[in-house]
C-alpha cells in the first residue's frame, strides 16, 4: 500500500514481471466512498460494501503475524459495520518455500488464517471464495470485499473435496474457503482461484494442456451452480484472471481459455507461483449469476 488518496484506498501489488504485464483492477461503487486506515489496515467503504486490505511484512514463520493482521482486519470491518466478508485475495512470497521451522509457507499462512477463524468464529456456509498465489514482492498481501448487510452463498464443487476438509497432509489446519460465492441479490457470481484438482489431489502433473481442460471443468462446474440455465456457464464469466507457474506455457493456456471465455471477457494473465509445486495454473473469475427475484 502506497498511501491513500482523498477518494479510495489503493493497493499496490508486486505480480508484473515487465511493464506490459502491468493492469489496473478498478472496484467502483455509485455511492460515496469513506476511507479509513487504521494502521497497517486501510479500508474504503460506501455504506453497504467495503474493500478492505493489510500487510504482513517478511518473517521467519508466519502464522502468528498472520492471524494477528486478520483479526485487525476483520476487527475494523466489524467495527464499521462489515461484517459479511465474500471475497478474499492473498499474495504470498515464496508460498511453496520452507519457513524457518521447515513448515511450507503457504500452511503456515493456513494456520495463521484457520487461528483467526478460530476466534472469530465463521461457518464453512459462510466462507468467502478466495485466492492464494504468489507475489515478486516481500511478505504477505492480502484484500477483500464485504457487506454490511448482503449475504453470500457459498459454493462447493462436487468434482473436489471442499477446501476446508483437506486432509493433514496439506497442513496443520487447511485451507479456509469457498469454492465460489454468489451475491444473489446483485446476480453477482466469484469463482474463487481454480486449480487443476479432483478431490483433494493434484491431477495431470507436467501436463499443462491436462491441467488447463481441468481447471476450466472445474470453473464450468461451479459456474453452472451458480448459472444454472446458462447453456454455456464459461461464456457468462465477465472477468478473469490466470495465474500460469511457468511462462513458456502461456500462449497454449491463452488458446484454452480463448476458446471457452466470450470474446468480450476481460482476461489477465499472471505469471506467478501457485500453491502446490505440481500445479501449473489457477483461474478466477467474476460473472453473472442467477438473482434472487
Amino acid at each position: 500500500m502506497t498511501g491513500v488518496p482523498a477518494k479510495a484506498p489503493v493497493l499496490e501489488l508486486a505480480d508484473a514481471h515487465t511493464p506490459d504485464e502491468e493492469f489496473t483492477e478498478v472496484w467502483t461503487t455509485g455511492q460515496p466512498v469513506t476511507v479509513e486506515q487504521r494502521d497497517d489496515v486501510v479500508c474504503g467503504h460506501d455504506g453497504e460494501y467495503a474493500f478492505c486490505a493489510a500487510h504482513v511484512p517478511a518473517a521467519a514463520r508466519y502464522a502468528e503475524p498472520v492471524r494477528d493482521a486478520y483479526l485487525r482486519v476483520l476487527g475494523t470491518l466489524a467495527d464499521l459495520g462489515y461484517r459479511r466478508v465474500f471475497r478474499m485475495w492473498n499474495t504470498i512470497a515464496g508460498l511453496t518455500e520452507a519457513n524457518a521451522d521447515g513448515l511450507e509457507v503457504y500452511q503456515d499462512f493456513c494456520l495463521g488464517r484457520a487461528e483467526a477463524y478460530d476466534l472469530v468464529p465463521t461457518p464453512p456456509e459462510g466462507l468467502p471464495a478466495a485466492t492464494g498465489v504468489g507475489s515478486l514482492g516481500e511478505g504477505i498481501t492480502f484484500y477483500l470485499l464485504a457487506s454490511r448487510t448482503t449475504e453470500h452463498q457459498a459454493i462447493e464443487n462436487v468434482r473436489q473435496l471442499p477446501a476446508y476438509r483437506y486432509p493433514p497432509r496439506y497442513g496443520p489446519r487447511p485451507p479456509a474457503f469457498a469454492r465460489a460465492a454468489v451475491l444473489p441479490t446483485e446476480g453477482v457470481l466469484f469463482v474463487s482461484g481454480t486449480g487443476s484438482i479432483l478431490g483433494h489431489e493434484t491431477v495431470h502433473a507436467g501436463d499443462i494442456d491436462a491441467q488447463c481442460r481441468t481447471v476450466l471443468a472445474n470453473v464450468a462446474t461451479v459456474t453452472a451452480e451458480a448459472v444454472p440455465d446458462a447453456a454455456v456457464p464459461l461464456a457468462t464469466l465477465r472477468n478473469v484472471k490466470v495465474y500460469v507457474r511457468h511462462r513458456e506455457h502461456l500462449e497454449r493456456v491463452r488458446r484454452h481459455c480463448d476458446e471457452v471465455f466470450a470474446a468480450d471477457a476481460d482476461v489477465h494473465y499472471v505469471v506467478t507461483e501457485l500453491c502446490r509445486p505440481d500445479l501449473l495454473l489457477e483461474v478466477e473469475a467474476i460473472g453473472v449469476a442467477a438473482k434472487a427475484s
